[in-house]
């Protein structure tokens, strides 16, 4: 993986610096900066990991889900995300979030095509 892949998925799993070095890498934020950087080598277990939480988001959105799952819901926080349901830590409240948006996406481009308007 190179730095920038690992600053995408970062990104795509809606994950601050300072989360995915505490939940993923188990290191100092600054560690993590390095590995984006690529001042430093990544370690592969923090690859897989964040590989494996892409590839959960990909298949989140590839089957049929109930919107009451706070899985496939967008929550603001982490203690809203339990409130309803969500189990896990943050890692897993930022994958649904990330789900989520993406769900948007899909289920409301239609009708934003529909009402753009260009000046």
């Amino acid at each position: 993986m190179t730095n920038h892949e690992l600053k995408q998925l970062r990104r795509l799993l809606f994950l601050e610096v300072s989360e995915a070095a505490a939940l993923i890498g188990e290191c100092e934020p600054r560690t993590w900066q390095r590995w984006e950087k690529g001042d430093r080598a990544i370690p592969n277990d923090v690859s897989k990991v964040i590989q494996m939480l892409a590839l959960t988001r990909l298949e989140r959105l590839q089957v049929e889900f109930d919107e009451a799952d706070p899985n496939y819901r967008y929550f603001e926080s982490f203690d809203e995300y339990k409130t309803y349901g969500g189990t896990g830590n943050e890692l897993k409240w930022r994958l649904a979030q990330s789900v989520a948006t993406a769900l948007l996406c899909e289920t409301e481009s239609d009708k934003w095509r529909e009402e753009e308007t260009i000046d």
